[in-house]
């Protein structure tokens, strides 16, 4: 999976991504500007085929041809649980653009 990690998003989820095998992952910062709005974001992620993986429900709001997880920041998941959602989550999938999920949610 290709996971766009949204800016206020933690680092502990950014390094977890990436040490996990099969999960390409990049920030907001990696590919536009710090503060991008979230259609600008929505647009990126819809053109280069990320889900996007944010703690801003704003998202869902915005829409976009992307997938989309959502983590709570004030239940602060351990990465290892987010990790396992988002394998749980695609090996349900077999489109990602189609993936709105909490993460981790019910998938651990």
């Amino acid at each position: 999976m290709r996971i766009l990690v949204d800016q206020n998003s933690a680092q502990k989820y950014v390094d977890a991504f990436e040490q996990a095998d099969n999960i390409t992952v990049a920030t907001v910062d990696d590919g536009l500007e710090h503060d991008t709005p979230d259609a600008d974001i929505d647009a990126y992620a819809e053109t280069h085929d990320w889900v996007v993986f944010t703690n801003d429900d704003d998202f869902f709001v915005a829409g976009g041809d992307h997938g989309l997880l959502l983590y709570d920041q004030i239940d602060d998941p351990a990465p290892g649980d987010v990790v396992a959602a988002v394998r749980r989550i695609e090996q349900a999938y077999t489109d990602s653009s189609e993936i709105t999920e909490s993460v981790p949610g019910g998938w651990v």
